[in-house]
């Protein structure tokens, strides 16, 4: 009996360990996507970190790019300059795309940002009727390898629209399968529950 215990006491050991380094390896590997990002937005920290005011068409063209708009934000916010952030895109739509875009772009997702985003609904979130979330389809190209499954599904939030937009939601999340296999609702719902 003491011999069970001892080998139930490792293999329970060795299964912690396990869990500890795949949390540990998707906190590097998020963190490495996010300096990935960051770099690229490097004219607009450079200039802050000089204590100049950055570029408008710096600022222009990273807010426009879905991939490099949520650390545009994150950094402008830091700064305590914002109200730098290109009004056009300071939407809630515009911000639920880049929050869900920053999700797929982390290596333990997609691992890469979408080919190609559409917003297919803003809805009241399932159980949660004063907050919003916003469903979109999204696909990639060979050789990827989400390539095969199409048009997928992605839902970002929930946000309270009566708050200024910012690119964070608790329960972004895509579960990669076809958007057509679902309405909707029934994207949202699903998505949501997972958080319960």
């Amino acid at each position: 009996m003491k011999t069970v215990l001892i080998v139930l006491g490792v293999v329970v050991g060795l299964i912690a360990l396990v869990v500890v380094l795949l949390v540990l390896k998707a906190i590097a590997g998020g963190k490495r996507a996010y300096a990935k990002l960051l770099s690229r937005i490097a004219p607009v920290t450079g200039a802050l970190a000089a204590g100049r005011e950055p570029a408008a068409a710096d600022l222009q063209s990273f807010a426009s790019d879905r991939t490099t708009r949520a650390v545009l934000h994150d950094v402008l916010t830091e700064a305590g300059k914002v109200s730098l952030f290109p009004s056009v895109f300071m939407t809630w739509e515009a911000m639920a795309e880049a929050h869900l875009v920053r999700w797929l772009c982390h290596p333990n997702e997609l691992g890469a940002p979408p080919d190609e985003i559409e917003l297919m609904a803003k809805l009241p979130a399932p159980g949660q009727p004063s907050l919003h979330c916003f469903v979109f389809r999204y696909r990639v190209q060979p050789p990827h390898w989400g390539a095969s499954n199409g048009w997928m599904a992605g839902v970002a939030g929930p946000f309270d629209l009566a708050q200024t937009p910012v690119p964070y939601g608790s329960g972004t999340f895509s579960r990669f399968e076809a958007f057509d296999s679902r309405t909707p609702e029934e994207h949202a719902a699903v998505t949501l529950a997972k958080q319960s």
